[in-house]
């Protein structure tokens, strides 16, 4: 099932409507976003402990997820 917007809100907490319009045009479910964010909140210890990185829709969301975050590699 898509996700709505009040899903995204509830996972994510509030952002603007073009980045949720972005989540929700990936076609990811709920379980995809919360994955995505627990991929966010861990860091690369995660995918070490995984052995894996994230794919598909998840790492999709990862990146719309980062997009506003700092990039401390460039400063």
């Amino acid at each position: 099932m898509a996700l709505t917007r009040d899903q995204v809100y509830e996972i994510c907490g509030r952002m603007d409507d073009l980045r949720v319009a972005n989540i929700i045009g990936t076609g990811a479910s709920e379980q995809e976003l919360m994955e995505a964010r627990t991929w966010l909140a861990a860091d690369d210890m995660l995918g070490q402990d995984l052995q894996r990185m994230p794919s598909g829709r998840v790492a999709r969301l990862v990146e719309l997820l980062r997009a506003d975050e700092p990039d401390w590699d460039d400063r």
